[in-house]
């Protein structure tokens, strides 16, 4: 069983006999028209006379691994979050999508016990980790949401009962964005999206402007914390 998209689109390419890319724009195209990933992906699988059962992603894995991840270390995660915040304010090649970070707050949310420093990462192993928590994140959105040409539309039907409150607020909080609005991830006040600034209001921002990494940090996600994205005020309002 595959654990990301990646992973499942190049196992049906090779069991079709078809290039990567030319599976990957045939599920686009279908996800496009309203079905979802998996479905989409079955649907090329039956078409070349293959078992649709083969191509399976089991989303509580991938949060498990994420988990996994996220509590090797304070500073890591720290990092990771960082990279992760600046990539979905990008544009072009370089963004990440809000969904996808909207899914990596709520597994952020999930951890309390990440240790503080306890070894030095290199800068190679912590991009390898952040390349690894996009590709999870980004196949996790496919897989718990429903999707049309408009993004995020629903919950998929073959979530997993586990996963659906997480599934539910990332709907949620896309659908706030579509409509102009940003949740702040210090206060959670919502603002426009437009007054923004590194994912906070402009009061949150310029209260903490001149802290150091690990005081933002902390201020970020300290408030009562219950996890390193979620605090107790905002977990009694879900």
């Amino acid at each position: 069983m595959s654990l990301t998209a990646r992973d499942l689109l190049q196992k049906l390419a090779n069991d079709a006999g078809l290039s990567y890319h030319t599976i990957a724009r045939k599920v686009n195209r279908m996800m496009g028209k309203g079905m979802g990933f998996l479905e989409s992906a079955r649907a090329i699988a039956k078409e070349h006379g293959l078992s649709e059962s083969k191509y399976r992603i089991d989303a509580e894995k991938i949060v498990k691994e994420s988990e996994k991840i996220l509590r090797e270390d304070y500073t890591q995660t720290l990092m990771i979050s960082a990279v992760l915040g600046q990539m979905v304010e990008a544009r072009g090649k370089e963004r990440f999508p809000a969904p996808a970070f909207f899914a990596f707050i709520e597994v952020l949310s999930r951890i309390t016990d990440a240790p503080r420093d306890t070894k030095s990462e290199t800068s190679t192993e912590i991009e390898d980790r952040t390349t690894r928590i996009i590709e999870l994140m980004t196949t996790l959105v496919s897989v718990l949401c429903e999707w049309s040409e408009k993004g995020v539309v629903g919950v998929a039907d073959d979530c997993p009962e586990s996963l659906r409150e997480m599934a539910r607020a990332v709907f949620r909080k896309t659908k706030l964005l579509q409509g102009g609005l940003w949740t702040c991830i210090s206060c959670g006040e919502i603002v426009n999206v437009k007054e923004t600034k590194a994912l906070m209001c402009a009061n949150c921002d310029s209260s903490i402007s001149r802290s150091n990494i690990h005081e933002r940090y902390d201020h970020l996600t300290g408030r009562n914390r219950t996890g390193y994205g979620r605090t107790s005020s905002e977990k009694s309002e879900d």
